[in-house]
């Protein structure tokens, strides 16, 4: 094992069973006898043989749609949850066999099930939590001071927490898992039911001050693709418990995404510049499609062309000059991570 990794999975496995809900008819428990004459496996795989390593300090992000497994990953490693086979370890430490060790350096920040007590402030809510931490008492009311400081709740500290808005609840959270200062992070939707400004703050905590500044290890699920893509240095794909791929975002969209289009403004026009473009990007490999629009009146070209990721450039912009053409402004993209995620996903459905 490598010792600077912070999570590790090898193999994993778990499966859930399908018919575990509870039977509250005649009908129903006859139908579930019927079942027991026929096949056993009734299961649902939640995740099927994922393999996964995340460095010391990376913010890593799990991509995926409802079902997945992201969830079932992370309690995993949680200790919530045991693995049916394989097995996950943190800082090299077995999450199975030596649970208690695991949770003294690693803590969650589960969207579902918050644990405070709601007729409790928030600065006795974490006095709670840092006695069962362990935290010395010496220790424990200058870190709980220090962490409400750093989490924006110090003005809110005293107050019920029956009385905290979802983001306030939040960052209560972050102070919890902070507590028993814990190297490595688990985030389940860290910004789910959140408003666009109290998200934007939760994400700068994580990426800058959390993981840059303190030098956490972040994994985090979440639906969001565009908070993946502006905070994760890497994410993993998943679906149907399985990963589908892993790499920064620009990689992924890089490898799935097959077309780029290229928006061009021409200048220095004249009479039948138009036809020769045309034969000029005909000529050019990688370009499928473009779209081409006169205006003779202010002596310009717009143009739009569709190409492979492979396009030549160099042809592009060597045949545009000859034609005497100058190139006023240029625009290049390729598909979101979102149209790399759907086409992903869609692949295993």
């Amino acid at each position: 094992m490598s010792n600077v990794l912070a999570i590790e999975i090898v193999d994993l496995v778990k499966r859930y069973s399908s018919g575990s809900r509870s039977l509250t008819s005649a009908t129903e428990l006859r139908k579930f006898i019927s079942t027991l004459k026929g096949p056993r496996d009734h299961s649902v795989v939640a995740l099927d043989d994922v393999n996964l390593t995340i460095p010391k300090g990376e913010v890593f992000g799990l991509l995926g749609p409802n079902g997945a497994g992201k969830t079932t990953l992370i309690k995993i490693l949680s200790t919530l949850v045991l693995p049916d086979s394989g097995c996950a370890m943190v800082h090299g430490i077995d999450v199975v066999r030596h649970p208690r060790r695991v949770v003294k350096i690693l803590q969650s920040v589960l969207a579902e099930g918050v644990g405070f007590e709601r007729r409790l402030s928030g600065r006795q809510n974490l006095e709670f939590y840092a006695t069962l931490y362990g935290v010395p008492p010496t220790l424990a009311g200058q870190r709980i001071e220090s962490l409400l400081d750093f989490c924006g709740l110090m003005n809110q500290a005293d107050m019920m927490f029956q009385r905290y808005s979802t983001g306030m609840a939040r960052r209560l959270l972050v102070c919890r898992a902070l507590l028993s200062d814990a190297s490595v992070l688990l985030f389940d939707e860290p910004t789910a039911g959140l408003d666009p400004i109290s998200a934007a703050g939760f994400r700068e905590l994580m990426k800058d001050v959390l993981a840059k500044e303190r030098g956490k290890t972040i994994l985090l699920t979440t639906h969001n693709l565009w908070e993946a893509q502006q905070i994760c240095d890497r994410i993993a794909v998943m679906s149907r418990g399985k990963i589908l791929m892993t790499g920064a975002p620009d990689e992924i969209r890089r490898v799935v995404a097959d077309r780029v289009t290229v928006s061009l403004l021409l200048t220095n026009c004249r009479d039948g510049s138009g036809e020769g473009v045309v034969q000029k990007i005909q000529q050019v490999d990688g370009v499928v499609g473009w779209e081409l629009l006169d205006d003779d009146h202010n002596q310009t070209i717009k143009l739009q062309i569709e190409g492979t990721k492979d396009i030549n450039y160099n042809n592009l912009f060597q045949g545009l000059s000859a034609l005497g053409l100058r190139i006023s402004a240029l625009e290049a993209s390729q598909p979101s991570l979102e149209e790399a995620f759907i086409k992903l996903t869609a692949e295993v459905k």
